[in-house]
């Protein structure tokens, strides 16, 4: 009886835990000396600007190398010369982490080969195979095709579609002849169709979090979330900008124009800070000492907060993951009035809003 007791809870943790423990066995093979011998191999999402951990680095020997994953869910994985990276254009294998082999061959100047022989791996080489068939190399084709088959064919790199779509609209102002209602069709096809499949998944909370950035438009209301404090401690971001006009101003000191627009800004705070206006910086970094140097040769007369590799996810709750940071101008009720970084827009939308509370 003790022993069928041990062995019943045995399988209900393995369920708890979705797959139990999964290790994805990766071979490959470099076919050009061009871009050197390091490879980065590091699950989908991983910003290396932010967060560059050893794990991630393989030194390839005599043109080859082998790496072991494991994980606790079949979780998307990229591929890619470090050299490539470096240039900011560069080709990316993608596979799916299960309990098989993934053989991968690095070209010069084309997209990689990667074969994998898990039963997803296998699902979405079939699913390729038919949209090279009918698609070619055109873009415009790809997306209507994929978002077809997925219909008739749902799978887990179906899921990771969803997740690239949101990403997609939440960066659509980068884009020319934009088209968002076929990306929406994704969000439509989830809720329709995918939110049950592989119900376990951390995928869906990862797809739930960027659909909820996805809807910070002006009108909405701002959402809150954790952030550390210069106290060390964490706070909800809402506990900082209560009952004022605010402006949650998110970047890097990595990224230029997010620093060029936040200065921009410094005058208007001046102008407006004894009126009920608050800055509010959160500053994305692998380290306080970038921050700090940062702070100083700008001279931000604001408090500005360390988001330390990527601690409390804020950048995928506000729906910019993808890019160095964002302005999020809020009022006293929590409403979203503008997401634009121009400081001249700022300044009107903040002068009639101080105004209206002081009425």
């Amino acid at each position: 009886m003790k022993k069928r007791t041990i062995i019943t809870c045995l399988f209900v943790m393995i369920a708890m835990t979705g797959q139990g423990q999964i290790t994805c066995h990766v071979e490959g093979i470099l076919d050009t000396d061009a871009w050197g011998d390091d490879i980065i191999i590091c699950e989908e999402g991983t910003d290396l600007r932010v967060i560059d951990e050893p794990r991630f680095h393989i030194h390839a020997i005599d043109g080859r190398f082998t790496y072991d994953i494991e994980t606790d869910f079949p979780r998307l994985y990229n591929v890619f010369f470090l050299n490539q990276f470096k240039t900011g254009k560069f080709y990316v294998g993608k596979f799916l982490t299960e309990n098989c082999d993934v053989n991968v061959t690095m070209y010069e100047d084309q997209p990689m080969r990667v074969i994998s022989n898990g039963e997803e791996g296998r699902k979405q080489q079939v699913r390729d195979s038919i949209e090279q068939i009918h698609c070619g190399n055109s873009p415009k084709e790809r997306l209507p095709f994929r978002l077809n088959y997925a219909k008739e064919h749902p799978m887990l790199c179906t899921l990771y579609d969803v997740l690239d779509a949101i990403h997609t609209l939440c960066h659509a102002s980068i884009y020319t002849d934009f088209d968002a209602s076929q990306w929406e069709a994704y969000l439509t096809l989830y809720h329709d169709k995918l939110v049950d499949m592989y119900p376990d998944h951390p995928i869906h909370e990862q797809i739930a979090t960027v659909e909820a950035a996805y809807r910070l438009q002006p009108g909405k209301p701002y959402i809150d979330y954790n952030v550390r404090n210069n106290d060390g401690q964490l706070v909800p971001i809402s506990t900082m900008i209560k009952g004022k006009v605010a402006l949650v101003d998110l970047w890097a000191s990595w990224c230029g124009p997010c620093r060029r627009h936040s200065i921009a800004m410094t005058p208007i705070y001046e102008r407006y800070k004894d009126q009920g206006f608050t800055v509010v910086a959160i500053v994305r970094e692998r380290n306080r000492d970038a921050l700090e140097k940062a702070v100083k040769k700008d001279g931000y007369p604001w408090i500005c907060l360390l988001e330390l590799n990527d601690e409390n996810q804020i950048w995928r709750k506000n729906g910019i993951d993808r890019s160095g940071g964002a302005m999020f101008l809020i009022d006293c009720d929590g409403t979203i009035l503008s997401t634009s970084t121009n400081a001249e827009e700022l300044e009107s939308l903040i002068y009639k809003s101080l105004n209206n509370k002081q009425l």
